[in-house]
């Protein structure tokens, strides 16, 4: 079992040393598209890639983009929504075992404390908070996957020189006071 997981964790990791170069008799060719205009050189990121490193491990398509501080935070959204999931599915199965211990007449945990209705109401009540919290967790999973394939897409067009935006503060004309805004700028 450890050597598996040794084997499959060594192919995952190799994943992430693809080469940058192509060798041909001795002649290096970069894999960089350049722009000949302005001279600048733009390196692309597969989007299949991407998503494939996020579906894999959350967070991972991330770090492939270099976006190294939203890897914490799907990896974090999906894990916690794992756990509250694994948590209301024990509330769940322990008030289920509950209730039909009580329809048979044997004790459990909360005899005498609660009736079947009572039982009933909060077995149906956590299975409604573990069904919310899966479904949060499948949302959240889903984004990491088309975040991680987005940027990767638009990798090349944040670099680009000619397409630029930066938040700026301007005063406003009939007020004076100071108002947020974004100047964006595009050269043709």
């Amino acid at each position: 079992m450890k050597t598996k997981i040794l084997i499959l964790s060594f192919i995952f990791l190799s994943q992430f040393g693809y080469g940058q170069q192509i060798i041909t008799d001795e002649i290096v060719v970069d894999t960089v598209q350049t722009d000949s205009i302005n001279n600048f050189t733009l390196k692309d990121k597969s989007p299949i890639k991407a998503s494939l490193y996020s579906a894999v491990l959350p967070g991972a398509g991330q770090l492939y983009n270099k976006k190294w501080w939203k890897a914490p935070i799907a990896l974090g959204l999906v894990g916690t929504g794992i756990g509250f999931t694994a948590y209301y599915n024990g509330l769940q199965n322990k008030f289920r075992s509950a209730y039909i211990a009580e329809l048979e007449g044997r004790q459990h945990e909360y005899s005498g404390i609660l009736n079947a209705e009572q039982l009933a109401v909060y077995q149906d009540e956590y299975k409604r908070n573990r069904d919310y919290s899966m479904a949060l967790t499948i949302l959240a999973y889903v984004l990491n996957i088309v975040d991680a394939t987005v940027d990767a897409h638009l990798f090349s067009i944040k670099n680009d020189p000619d397409f630029t935006w930066k938040p700026v503060i301007i005063q406003d004309q009939y007020t004076y006071q100071p108002v947020m805004g974004l100047n964006l700028n595009f050269k043709f």
